[in-house]
């Protein structure tokens, strides 16, 4: 919990030093109060975000920091370097720490165990750079278009800023529902057993008890197990399974893959971002936040 408080602290003090105050200096009304709107708009998102974790949450924030992080260094760009020099740095500075500790593997695992059942441990999965290149041009494309057209609207630049905004309106609700599936993907660990909960990577949740689940380690470099990691590089946990399990495989993890859609896995890995203590929640130990 420090590290999320920690985070919470940093947002404050963005709010303190509110870059979008001084991007608003010399600009046209209309345009000045599309910026304090836009500015508060996202502060308050990610302020509620990180006072309540949940899986939502932590796509918010991930999606929302930037926003601002674009916003502070235009103000150190274009901004008097001799006025409110300090709070401009402050600004940047909470601004990249919060955007940092945003991806941060800890403040993640309690950001999705915010929406835990009962005796849940989740452990959030580490995301392939197959899916990170997409979801980044789609939320360039979503945010850019919806900011920067309502700022050409704003400053009556109808010829660029109509279009731009209707492309923004017309992605509200596609891009953030796909980038949100990047912030549902993680290991649960039950009573009875583990769910492997990843519809990126698989068609159909994976579901373990503990009886068929012979053996647990940890790896760097991948072996003949089944690769559920979605092609992650390094550290993964595998499983050894008694008997035979079917696992249905997305259709872009089994062009990947090369193989059917449907596996009979004995053994199988998948890479939580953080595997040491996953591994330790699997095995005695207490997890460790």
């Amino acid at each position: 919990m420090t590290l999320l408080w920690i985070a919470r602290a940093s947002w404050l003090i963005v709010a303190l030093c509110a870059p979008w105050w001084s991007l608003s200096d010399e600009r046209s009304i209309t345009v000045s109060i599309a910026l304090l709107a836009w500015g508060w708009f996202v502060w308050l998102l990610v302020a509620a975000a990180l006072l309540v974790p949940t899986p939502i949450s932590l796509t918010a924030i991930r999606m929302a920091i930037p926003v601002v992080a674009v916003q502070s260094i235009a103000v150190l760009w274009h901004g008097d370097p001799t006025q409110n020099a300090f709070l401009q740095a402050f600004a940047v500075a909470g601004t990249f720490l919060a955007w940092r500790l945003a991806h941060h593997p800890v403040i993640a695992d309690e950001m999705v165990q915010g929406g835990a059942y009962g005796q849940e441990f989740r452990f959030v999965l580490r995301t392939p750079w197959p899916y990170r290149v997409p979801a980044f041009f789609a939320w360039l494309l979503f945010v850019g278009s919806l900011v920067i057209g309502t700022l050409l609207l704003a400053a009556q630049q109808w010829i660029i800023g109509v279009p731009l905004s209707l492309i923004g309106i017309a992605l509200i609700r596609t891009v953030p529902r796909r980038i949100h599936r990047l912030s549902r993907r993680w290991l649960v660990l039950v009573p009875a057993g583990i769910v492997v909960h990843d519809h990126m990577v698989l068609a159909e949740t994976l579901m373990l008890r503990k009886h068929n689940i012979t053996a647990i380690s940890t790896a760097v470099i991948a072996g003949e197990e089944a690769d559920l990691t979605g092609g992650v590089l390094g550290s993964r946990l595998i499983f050894a399974i008694r008997d035979a399990d079917k696992v249905i495989l997305s259709p872009i993890t089994a062009r990947t893959l090369k193989t059917g859609e449907a596996l009979h896995v004995q053994s199988f890995a998948i890479a939580p971002v953080r595997v040491t203590d996953a591994y330790e929640v699997l095995t005695t130990a207490p997890p460790r936040t």
